[in-house]
């Protein structure tokens, strides 16, 4: 991260416009109800960790009984799945809660809240492929796969344009309560009843194909503000550089990993589809990270990193693809420490509360002192 980035990202203010339907209906006062029950010490960071933390378990657990997308996992590992996802989803919705309950809102939360996400998405999208057994058909997996990194990248593409997160009428919640759905009818009835045949059609190409069209209709959604709301001069991006510079990160992440599935003679990749489809994610998760990072700072987004070159990796060894994924994440983790020590705070320590005029306020302890 360059200096000038992390000056940007301590001016950062968060904007956010959030319509969904989900969240408006019952779902905010839900998570109202929830962080009331938190602890005034427990630092918003750590709750985001923790959501992470769950949604990893949950996708290690079932990946384990179903590596290739075809095998049929115990009821119980289809439930835990969709146990741990819902609470990701409360826990990711909460810590923004917490951080504005403890006066402890920071722009280091939002980017892990929002680093901690681009991960989360391929592990919930992996359970699905796993819950509808959808390695039994190629490039089917891989398509899903690459299809969460695009919704995933063109939402934070449009915000980098406009300056603002939008959360449209079908968003975030209803998706993750979608998936939620399907892995409690697998954990139920198996993941057989996704090949009952209707119309002809096994039911869960036919459910797939419904999911591809509302995706195709985000992005879509996505590139008309992408095009005609970017808020810099004659639609620039809030950086002042152009709004389609971020096009090419998405292309150097996704069609490697399409070329290289696509030309292997022996179909090694469709045995081994579960780690394929964490390397793309972890790669995705580093461009998004990038874009994200470019926001906050409203500076402008370098177009190259050496991770766009880790597919290479794939003809040396397969194990490279495993430690390709460690040293992304604590790439990470060295990005977030370093902003932490930029702002002078440590933001997964437990705060000391201070209390002023029957008001209580909490105080990120400093770097220095822990």
């Amino acid at each position: 991260m360059r200096p000038d980035q992390l000056v940007g990202l301590g001016e950062h203010k968060y904007s956010a416009t959030d319509v969904s339907w989900l969240d408006e209906l019952c779902m905010k006062r839900f998570w109202d109800n929830i962080v009331q029950y938190y602890p005034l010490w427990l630092a918003p960071n750590t709750i985001t960790l923790i959501g992470l933390i769950i949604n990893l378990s949950t996708v290690l657990i079932l990946s384990f009984f179903c590596f290739s997308s075809t095998e049929v996992a115990p009821s119980w590992a289809y439930f835990q799945a969709a146990l741990g996802l819902f609470f990701y989803q409360t826990l990711d919705a909460t810590d923004g809660k917490q951080a504005r309950r403890t006066n402890s809102s920071s722009p280091l939360g939002e980017l892990f809240d929002h680093g901690c996400d681009s991960m989360s998405q391929v592990f919930v999208m992996l359970n699905v492929c796993h819950a509808m057994q959808l390695g039994d058909c190629r490039y089917v997996v891989l398509g899903c796969t690459v299809l969460a990194v695009v919704v995933f990248y063109c939402a934070h593409w449009s915000t980098y344009c406009t300056g603002q997160l939008r959360f449209s009428r079908f968003d975030v919640t209803e998706a993750q309560m979608v998936v939620i759905s399907v892995l409690l009818v697998t954990a139920l009835f198996g993941p057989q009843i996704w090949n009952i045949s209707l119309f002809g059609t096994r039911f869960k190409y036919i459910t797939l194909a419904g999911c591809y069209v509302l995706c195709i209709w985000q992005v879509a959604g996505y590139m008309k503000v992408i095009f005609t709301e970017g808020a810099g001069k004659n639609g620039a991006t809030v950086a002042g550089t152009s709004v389609i510079f971020p096009l090419f990160p998405l292309i150097f992440v996704c069609v490697p990993f399409i070329m290289i599935y696509s030309k292997s003679p022996s179909h090694i990749y469709d045995k081994n589809i579960t780690l394929l489809a964490l390397c793309l994610g972890a790669v995705a998760a580093k461009a998004t990270n990038r874009l994200v990072i470019a926001h906050m700072s409203r500076s402008a987004l370098e177009l190259w990193d050496s991770i766009y070159l880790s597919p290479l990796t794939f003809g040396f060894d397969d194990d490279i693809c495993l430690c390709q994924s460690i040293t992304i994440l604590l790439e990470n983790l060295r990005t977030v420490l370093l902003v932490s020590e930029h702002k002078n705070l440590f933001d997964f320590t437990p705060c000391p509360i201070f209390f002023n005029n029957n008001r209580c306020e909490t105080q990120i302890m400093m770097l220095s002192h822990c």
